[in-house]
């Protein structure tokens, strides 16, 4: 991106705190660790919109605590992405609140993007993304709602804040109860996936009993896994399943992600939590629990005496 072609933009951001004393200070230490998490929550926000975000403080307001920011966008078309980063903050800040006021909803911010993209189209932007791709990196990102967590952990460790606002230039402040700080906070670190169906191709499984890892090919990534399926451990123990070359097991996988305090993933961890079926050269071999799965599945598409008296009527 030529520097030419680059935009320049400046926002201006409060946060208001209201304290329960009518005081207008708050501890250094405190604030500075808040501002601290608060910071790196707008810059990632700046890297799922692929945009680079400066940020500068002004003069702090009395009124309980006013922190002013300017937030400066730098890059290409960025009278379209402005709007979009107002609402992307607005959402992850206040997404608990749901105000009837604030337009904050989800659907909105897809809008947003939308019109985000044709305008993107319009200029014809090298490496643009489309609406789609923006919501599914904000979906996947972790790590925003783990420094948003940070953030409101210690704005409610600090007793005296009653409740925060929000203000986007001239807009109408979005006030988030103190009562609600603790629907943001992540209190795991951990986020747990379930994949119903998937393909791990085996490269060494585990032919003895104890708690060994088994290991395998999933979505072309080598992982280490536990077997949580008993039954087809035993079976593989008493050798009623051969292992050769390309070996494939249908199941139910868990993936579990572990996170640091910065939002950062630190480990990943893989159980196989129940297998449907095992396949080597073009054969396919259905577990038991395989079949109950598959008999429970016909079962639940066969008609039911209502379905019959149902067609008659019509």
């Amino acid at each position: 991106m030529e520097e030419n072609n680059l935009e320049y933009i400046k926002q201006n951001f409060q946060i208001h705190y209201y304290f329960d004393d009518n005081s207008h200070s708050m501890n250094a230490f405190v604030r500075n660790a808040m501002e601290k998490d608060f910071l790196n929550f707008i810059n990632e926000i700046g890297n799922i919109l692929d945009i680079k975000i400066k940020l500068e403080s002004q003069a702090r307001e009395e009124g309980g605590l006013k922190e002013n920011i300017i937030i400066c966008l730098i890059g290409s078309a960025l009278c379209y992405f402005a709007p979009a980063v107002n609402n992307i903050l607005t959402f992850y800040l206040t997404e608990q609140n749901k105000l009837q006021n604030a337009d904050l909803k989800l659907k909105d911010l897809e809008l947003k993007l939308k019109e985000l993209d044709l305008k993107l189209k319009e200029e014809e932007l090298k490496n643009k993304k489309t609406q789609n791709e923006y919501i599914k990196k904000i979906e996947e990102n972790h790590k925003i709602y783990r420094l948003l967590s940070n953030f409101y952990k210690k704005v409610e460790n600090y007793e005296k804040i009653k409740k925060i606002g929000y203000q986007f230039n001239n807009s109408n402040e979005l006030i988030i109860e103190r009562e609600q700080f603790k629907s943001f906070i992540i209190e795991e670190n951990k986020d747990i996936e379930t994949i119903e169906e998937a393909e791990i191709e085996i490269i060494s499984p585990v032919l003895k009993e104890g708690k060994y890892k088994w290991r395998g090919i999933y979505n072309g990534e080598k992982i280490d896994f536990s077997m949580g399926d008993s039954g087809f451990k035993n079976a593989v123990i008493r050798q009623e399943y051969n292992f050769i070359n390309g070996t494939t097991i249908n199941c139910q996988l868990e993936i579990s992600k572990t996170f640091d305090d910065y939002g950062e993933e630190i480990k990943t961890s893989y159980r196989v939590k129940k297998v449907y079926s095992i396949q080597a050269n073009d054969i396919s071999k259905i577990t038991k629990f395989g079949q109950k799965r598959r008999k429970q599945k016909e079962e639940s598409l066969e008609p039911t005496l209502f379905d019959f008296t149902k067609d008659t009527k019509d």
